[in-house]
């Protein structure tokens, strides 16, 4: 779901092509940008520009060529009341360093003369993500695969989570990442911070996501240890496989310091949303959610605990986002006032599911208030 913006493609590939010959390659002569161009299964949370560069060098002529992803801060059309840019930028450069297979980041311009907004330049990485519409459920790549190519996608993304859960947050110095001011402890944050925002994201006449953020104070679980990097948007989607291999790991805009089990709660919650969630058939070959924490556990030596409250985290977080997503269309005047969105329709019933299976399981009754 693209975010709507009229942006001139003429202009803005000028524009590009000025700052990248200024500013990041000053000695290899001008830059050249080809026709910009939006992917057609970009997010809503934030602007994603592709387009091609190149470049002349050394005596004898040598052209250069790379294929860039500019991603462009939200400015009107903000998911989130904070975006964090800046602190997603040192996030990039710092994971840049590591194992972690991200885009490699090329630049950033911290003003917004060039694109009216803040905007990072990444090499863009090749390659297959399984889409959100339509579901990779339904039709694509993903879909197109044997089930035990799916399979082993699928193992490979609970791979690259456990890949970002191995760093150790304090040696890269990402306590830029905690929120202190909503208090102590990284899911307390978290609480905090949705229950003070709930209006914004348009969430607070919403009676299954007030329950559910009463249930998730009343349970909520301690944090022993230290934390650990969450990718925050942990999915199949925001994973680029070279056939069933990833190779990227894509959008850290919900970045945060906690749990590991927030991470795998939202692959799950995620994928359960694009099958099950919105009436679609699950792929043959995924592995269901025991094989999934057991092989999850496998290959870190983590035993994963309290994994229902935190699905149950997921689908209240995601419910949340999907109300602010409708706010936003309504807004932009693509969707009338009061349209039933089917996005926010299907997570707010999910949502109700997953609460009425934890009550069930708990045998307690404050999940179906």
């Amino acid at each position: 779901m693209p975010v709507p913006v009229q942006r001139d493609p003429e202009q803005t590939r000028r524009a590009l092509a000025d700052w990248l010959t200024a500013r990041r390659r000053p000695r290899a002569g001008e830059v050249r940008v080809g026709p910009v161009r939006v992917p057609g299964a970009a997010g809503f949370s934030g602007e994603i520009l592709l387009c091609d560069a190149e470049w002349t060098e050394g005596d004898g002529g040598t052209v250069r060529r790379e294929p860039l992803a500019v991603r462009v801060a939200p400015t009107g059309h903000r998911v989130h009341p904070d975006d964090r840019w800046t602190e997603q930028v040192r996030l990039l450069e710092i994971l840049n360093g590591t194992d972690v297979p991200v885009a490699p980041l090329l630049g950033h311009e911290p003003g917004s003369s060039v694109l009216g907004a803040p905007f990072l330049v990444m090499r863009r990485i090749e390659g297959e993500v399984p889409a959100d519409f339509p579901s990779y459920h339904r039709e694509g790549w993903l879909a197109g695969l044997p089930p035990q190519s799916r399979r082993a996608a699928w193992l490979g993304g609970i791979e690259m989570l456990a890949a970002i859960h191995r760093l150790d947050p304090l040696a890269l110095g990402l306590g830029f990442l905690d929120r202190p001011r909503y208090g102590i402890g990284h899911l307390t944050q978290q609480l905090a911070e949705f229950t003070e925002l709930l209006p914004y994201y348009g969430a607070d006449d919403n009676e299954t996501a007030t329950t559910a953020l009463t249930w998730l104070h009343d349970h909520q679980p301690e944090e022993p240890g230290p934390p650990r990097l969450l990718w925050g948007d942990a999915r199949l989607g925001n994973i680029v496989y070279a056939g069933e291999t990833p190779t990227a790991v894509l959008d850290w805009e919900m970045a945060a310091l906690g749990r590991p089990e927030a991470d795998l709660a939202w692959f799950l919650h995620l994928d359960r949303h694009l099958s099950e969630g919105i009436g679609a058939v699950r792929l043959a070959g995924l592995p269901d959610r025991a094989e999934t924490v057991r092989h999850y556990e496998r290959i870190t030596g983590h035993v994963v605990q309290h994994l229902e409250y935190y699905e149950v985290f997921a689908a209240f977080r995601f419910c949340v986002l999907t109300a602010r997503v409708t706010r936003l269309l309504e807004e932009s005047g693509i969707m009338p006032p009061g349209t039933d969105f089917p996005l926010h329709r299907n997570a707010t019933r999910l949502l109700g599911r997953v609460l009425e299976e934890t009550g069930v399981r708990h045998g307690n009754t404050a999940a179906r208030r």
